[in-house]
Parts: structure tokens; sequence; C-alpha cells
């Protein structure tokens, strides 16, 4: 124990001077200005020569609740994360029960330095004492009637009636998940004194924050402490990303054309950063690739994307494909897959997007021919060709009807009538399908009773396999004949 005792009311007015401070309904002390003196540092700088053995279990840290860890927009990160083997902020209440008589004077070390096999024994620390300013279940033996009362004693007891005691604290420490379950672990150590070594404990904040002697939270014996690792339920980062793909052009002419993909991969991580593994394509495959499945161009790596609102985040690239031909309203639907390794070796982080590109009609005119000979002088019978041709490299054309200004239908022979002259004899029928780049030839011979120069036109009406149809002027065409009669 110090021998000056004269700055007792000086650390009992700082004290009450911040008790005050309000967080979510419970009491926030000031946070401690050291975070070097681990419990033992602190027990020897009191002129203690031995070594602690805290072999007792009269107070432990039971469970670490309420925990808010900065989001950096004025909130907490739900759920609270930390990134493995850095420092780190975090508020919490810290809830210390008691499994023994009253004890005295509750010290609460934590490791900063991520800790080791004996909690925070020794090490880096962060040293906090139960008071008024930071607990809000608070105790103290002094302020009860009949007690024997200690002057300027600030810091915290606890008894059965007042059993667990809380601290609601401010800690940094190192992000650590040592058991391998993706949470973090908490070294941590509590100290006490024993009835009939309860002095007063007036010193709560080491001044200066390298003085351990200026701190009055220590066990009362060697033995007088407790030390563990507890499991918080503060998980450790693991990065995340989002992939977004669009396709430019989104239609392509059935006559097939390039499609530019653009890819983007943003790495959602506030620290991490990541490193693509795999960039494919469900049709493509590998995007990072040309001279394979229609790839022709890509700017596409295996990069690592910086974590936070950055340059080189998100990582953005494109791919063009050369598209072959295809038939109207067909659609060509394909998803990019990105998957990669953070920088804390999480694996398997993956995320995927789709785009669609749409074939469109390409109408190309069919075209109809005719040609007329005479093949009875006497008898004015002419025979009339007609071919139909399918000028599209992709659709098949449906010939529907042919039909003739002077004769009718020429689909069917017939007498003269209704208008029309005689068919005497067709080859021509419908419907009829014609192949892409196909034709089809007929004839009719016709009737001609008048001299003169003839002239007539045959029209067609065709409808291709993608529904558009076609009829005058492309499936149009005239034919003439002279009739002249000689007389011997």
């Amino acid at each position: 124990m110090k021998a000056n005792k004269q700055r007792s009311a000086t650390f009992l007015t700082r004290c009450l001077g911040v008790a005050a401070i309000a967080i979510g309904g419970l009491l926030l002390g000031a946070q401690p200005a050291s975070a070097a003196n681990c419990i033992q540092d602190v027990w020897k700088a009191h002129g203690n020569s031995q070594s602690l053995t805290c072999t007792a279990n009269d107070v432990s840290l039971a469970s670490v609740t309420n925990i808010c860890v900065a989001d950096g927009q004025g909130g907490c990160k739900n759920p609270p994360s930390c990134v493995a083997g850095q420092q780190f902020t975090f508020t919490a209440d810290f809830t210390m029960p008691l499994t023994a008589q009253a004890r005295y004077d509750l010290g609460l070390y934590i490791a900063t330095d991520g800790g080791g096999s004996d909690g925070a024994l020794t090490g880096a620390c962060f040293d906090n004492v139960v008071t008024s300013a930071n607990s809000p279940t608070f105790f103290n033996q002094d302020a009860v009637p009949g007690k024997a009362f200690q002057a300027g004693d600030l810091c915290g007891d606890i008894t059965d009636g007042y059993n667990p005691q809380i601290i609601r604290q401010t800690i940094t420490t190192t992000c650590v998940d040592t058991n391998g379950d993706g949470k973090l672990n908490l070294p941590w150590c509590t100290s006490w004194r024993q009835p009939g070594d309860n002095q007063v404990c007036d010193s709560t904040t080491p001044s200066p924050p390298t003085a351990a002697a200026d701190f009055d939270a220590y066990p009362g014996s060697p033995s007088k402490c407790n030390c563990g690792n507890l499991n918080v339920d503060i998980f450790l980062e693991t990065a995340t990303i989002e992939v977004t793909k669009t396709a430019s052009p989104t239609t392509v002419p059935e006559t097939g054309g390039n499609v530019v993909y653009y890819v983007s991969v943003k790495n959602l991580a506030t620290v991490v950063s990541v490193t693509l593994d795999s960039l494919d394509d469900d049709i493509y495959g590998d995007i990072t690739t040309t001279g394979h499945d229609g790839i022709t161009e890509t700017t596409c790596t295996l990069a690592t994307i910086p974590s936070g609102n950055v340059p080189g985040n998100p990582y953005q690239c494109q791919f063009t494909v050369a598209m072959g031909p295809g038939d109207k309203d067909d659609t060509v639907h394909d998803t990019v897959t990105a998957c990669g390794t953070d920088s804390q070796n999480h694996t398997g982080l993956c995320d995927d997007d789709d785009a669609l590109v749409t074939y469109t009609d390409v109408s190309t005119d069919p075209s109809l021919e005719k040609t007329a000979h005479a093949t009875q002088a006497v008898q004015v019978d002419v025979e009339f060709l007609v071919a139909v041709t399918n000028n599209s490299t992709l659709d098949t054309l449906t010939l529907d009807s042919l039909s003739d200004d002077k004769f009718g239908s020429i689909t069917a022979k017939h007498a003269a009538g209704g208008g029309f002259g005689e068919v005497v004899s067709t080859t021509c029928s419908t419907p009829q399908n014609i192949a892409p780049l196909g034709n089809y030839p007929c004839s009719f011979v016709g009737r001609i009773t008048t001299t003169g120069l003839h002239t007539d036109v045959v029209s067609g009406a065709a409808t291709d396999d993608d529904g558009v149809n076609y009829g005058a002027p492309p499936l149009q065409d005239s034919a003439d004949v002279n009739i002249t009669v000689t007389f011997p």
C-alpha cells in the first residue's frame, strides 16, 4: 500500500467527476490511460517479490455482453466483428460473478496483445477497477451502515447481495481466435482482496500510464487472482465480394455479332483485401484468357482487390465474345462467377451475376421471276415459267399463294371466267417450304385469245419462320407476249 494517502481527496473528485457518462443506459467510466500493465506488473510494483499463482477462483469473468464495435458511421457493426491479428476497440458489459464470501477492490485485466497461456498475467494489458463511474452495479462496503469505514476507498466490492459486479468499459485489444471457432478469444485476469486485507483503494488510474505502482487493484496475496481466456461473440472478419455483370449490346442479329461483357467485382470488407482465384463464365469458360469458346479479347486478370472506398475497388474488366448465328428471339443467358481468398486466408469467397443477350430478326426480301414463250402459235397457248427464290441465309420461307392478274390462281387449271383467262395446265402448287438460299420453280400454260402485246403479272404471298409476311413488291414479276397473226 502506498504510504502517501494525501491524494485520496483528489482521486475521489476525479472519479466522481466522470460518473455521469451514460451509454445505452449503463454508466461508462473513462478509459484507463494505460494499456501496458498486466496483473503481475502491478503486483510486483507494490513491493511484492513473489510471482502470482492465481489459483483461486473467487471472482471470475463470466461473460461479455451488450457489445458495440463501431461501424465508422456512428453505429455498431451487426454482427460485431474484427480483423484477425489487428487491434480494434469495442465497448461492452464485463460480468464478474462471486463464488465465495465478500471480496474487495475488484480489478479486471484484459490482454491487449492477444495474450498467451497465462491470460492477462503478463504482457500488455488494459487494467480496470470497478468504480461508480464504470459499473451500473457498483457496491462499496464503506457505504454500508455499521461497517468499518475507510475514507477515500473508491474501488468496488462484491458480496452475495451485490453479485455479480459489472464493468461497462471500452477496450482496445488484439483480434485473435485461438480455438478456431471464428470468434474472439479474450485473455483476462481478475484480482481482489479477501476479508482482513481490505485496504484503501484510492488510485484507479496509473499516473503516469507506465507507473504500475499507481494502481490499487491488485491481489491481496499471490493466489487471490483468477485468469482465463473467454470466448466472446465478436466474429473475425471474413471478406465478401459482390459481382456485377452487364452486356453491350443486349441484342444481336440472327446472323450473329460481337458482344462485350463488363464485369465488376467489389470487395465489401472494411479492412482485408481479396485476391481472385478464378473468373469463370458458365458458357464461355475462363474469361481471363482468349482463343476459346468465342472469347476474342479480354482485360480480365486474377487481381488483388483492396478494401474500402479506394481506387481498384471494385475491380473492373471486360471480355468480348463473337456470337454465332441464332434464331429470332433466342437468348444467351450466361453467368460469371468470381472466387477469391482474403488476406486472412479465408478461401472460397464467391459471388456471381448473369447477363442476357437476345437474337433479333434479320428480314431479307425474297424475289419472283416470270418468263413466257408460246408453245402453240396457232392455239396461242403460252407457257409461263415461275421461280420463287428464298434469299435468306437463315430463315425457311413458306410460299402461301401464287396468282396472275390475267389468269387468276395459277395453282390449279380452270376454264376462263370471272374476268380471268383459262389456265390450261399447271405444275404450280402451294403451300411450298423453300429452304434458305433455295428456290421453287413451276410453270403454267395460259390460253390467250387476243392478239397484240399481252402483259400479265404474277404475285405471291409468303411467310418466313420468324413470322414475317412477304408479298408485292418483292414477290411480283411480269412477262410480255406479243401475239400476231400471219395470213398465208
